[in-house]
């Protein structure tokens, strides 16, 4: 066949083509021998490594275990982890130095926190080795694996199991090793699948997955789902006040709550809880996973015909054309979104929107909640002003830069930084046992561990350095506010608080909470800043929330 030459390198092709497309072609194929380069020198690696054993006595070291959710809920034990380790290293004769723990974490995520942290004092150089009770606890993923003991290994840093062989001076040992990685990866993804496997064949022969909904119970000795006559008739009677037409999801809760019924969770109904309520098919007898319906095993309490008659009732009024989405409404920029609470229950104020004005409201009566400013509602531009007012306000003394470090010493923020991360770690075990006890669905646990790792990634304890470069940039937020966007406004203040609380009845800001490396700033801020005990403004000496 004739190849024909490239006109710019002179290379030989088999057809014809611009270099351009020449040359993308040669990166893409250098590209993947790059990638299957890396892969094989992260192989090579394992050759080269020492063993543990040759470790002599005296080698600091760091013990790592991990136990998922549901590993925890069926008897897996970081108690247990540990002590293997620690009799591991006593045996040889190492110092234990650090102690890392993942309570809660998946083996594919390579995110966790201890471990993180792990890997960051590794490089620092603070221990020798770090000793698992088994490989499957530090990975489950061949890639994160192989790059882990790649890096480690270039820190001169060994890995350690209590329960598998890895003598990395053998070809055996070395082979042990890649096998161990790969089974972990198999394990997981197998798992994965076998577990969506599952639950679809539990709904394909009609059997619930996770917690039923109101109106039945689980009788778990004759693992028969029975229904509850007396929430069945509000089940059938809030299906047939929607179907009439003149009802909303607001309607529905406040008949429920009338009753006197709360939800499986033992809240009252909200508007938010009635959405779900009505669009549950399980009420006609039919079982969902993964978007399919299966005919349910269970007693249904409503028709698919009523079923139906509310469906086409939703879809109406989703139709219908409300005034306060008005075409030519104003639209207000939402600056303090996620950030203005209410005072009394510290909950978010959410925002609506009107033909001239736009409004901070309070809507705990729209969840299920109470709270003594229900309704309340401000002006959005009264309470913009308010808070640029309050960073207008931010001035710091002159010597402030010396008094940092010893207002970061004597303040309780660690104390209470490093409470908190404990109480979060014992929600996410008492979450993970709800999931499988069935308390939660799969979404509602999922959605409660992400919120409760986001809260604890946010919490830091601040020092002395970071806390002068946060005071320069607190001193410089009012000039820079006046002239930003108002997404950047919204922004700097994320950064700044993390919550801002307003008195309904005083109509003005009445406390601030701000993130935790910014407490000692406002703390030293605060007698400079115009904010006084006669005016209202009361810190805590904590710097948690500061009282105005």
């Amino acid at each position: 066949m004739e190849r024909l030459e490239c006109p710019i390198c002179n290379s030989l092709q088999r057809t014809a083509m611009t270099h351009t497309e020449h040359k993308d072609k040669a990166t893409v194929e250098y590209s993947s021998r790059r990638k299957r380069s890396l892969h094989r020198k992260r192989l090579m690696d394992i050759d080269k490594s020492a063993s543990p054993d040759q470790l002599p006595p005296g080698t600091p070291i760091a013990v790592y275990s991990r136990v998922s959710s549901e590993e925890q809920v069926h008897g897996y034990s970081l108690d247990a982890q540990v002590n293997a380790c620690n009799a591991f290293a006593s045996q040889r004769k190492w110092k234990i130095v650090k102690y890392y723990s993942d309570p809660g974490h998946s083996a594919k995520d390579d995110k966790r926190p201890a471990f993180s942290q792990m890997i960051r004092d590794a490089e620092d150089g603070q221990f020798k080795a770090i000793i698992f009770h088994k490989l499957d606890r530090f990975s489950r993923n061949i890639e994160n694996t192989l790059r882990y003991f790649r890096d480690l290994n270039s820190w001169e840093v060994l890995l350690a199991s209590v329960t598998e062989d890895f003598d990395f001076t053998t070809a055996q040992g070395r082979l042990v090793f890649r096998m161990m990685a790969l089974f972990a990866q198999w394990y997981l993804e197998n798992l994965s699948a076998e577990v969506v496997k599952s639950k679809i064949e539990m709904a394909r022969r009609g059997i619930q997955n996770g917690p039923v909904p109101f109106g039945y119970i689980k009788d778990k000795e004759k693992n028969q789902i029975i229904v509850v006559e007396e929430e069945a008739q509000l089940v059938k009677a809030a299906y047939e006040l929607y179907a009439a037409g003149n009802a909303t999801d607001q309607t529905v809760a406040d008949f429920l709550n009338e009753s006197g019924f709360k939800t499986r969770k033992g809240n009252k109904w909200s508007k938010d809880t009635v959405t779900d309520f009505l669009q549950n098919e399980f009420f006609y007898g039919m079982v969902a996973y993964l978007d399919e319906l299966w005919k349910g095993r269970h007693q249904p309490i409503i028709t698919k015909e009523l079923f139906d008659r509310v469906k086409e009732m939703r879809a109406r009024h989703a139709r219908r054309p409300r005034a306060h989405i008005a075409l030519n409404k104003v639209r207000q920029p939402n600056l303090l979104r996620g950030i203005v609470c209410c005072s009394a229950c510290e909950r978010p104020l959410r925002i609506q929107a009107s033909l001239r004005h736009g409004y901070y409201v309070e809507t705990s009566r729209y969840r299920g909640k109470e709270c003594v400013y229900s309704h309340g509602r401000a002006r959005m531009d009264f309470l913009d002003e308010l808070v640029q007012d309050l960073l207008r306000k931010v001035h710091l003394p002159e010597n402030w830069q010396k008094d940092i470090e010893r207002l970061v010493e004597s303040m309780d923020v660690v104390r209470k930084v490093e409470t908190r991360r404990l109480e979060i770690d014992g929600e996410l075990r008492r979450a993970g046992r709800a999931f499988v006890d069935g308390v939660y669905s799969e979404e509602e646990y999922e959605r409660r561990r992400m919120k409760l790792i986001a809260e604890r990634d946010c919490l830091t304890i601040p020092d002395g350095a970071k806390a002068l470069e946060m005071g320069m940039q607190l001193e410089n937020s009012g000039d820079f506010f006046d002239g930003a966007t108002t997404d950047e406004k919204n922004k700097i203040l994320h950064l700044l608080f993390e919550a801002i609380y307003y008195d309904f009845d005083q109509k003005r800001m009445v406390r601030f909470k701000p993130l935790s490396e910014y407490a000692p700033i406002f703390q030293l801020a605060a007698p400079f800043s115009g904010w006084t005990e006669k005016e209202g403004f009361v810190f805590s000496t904590s710097g948690e929330i500061i009282d105005m």
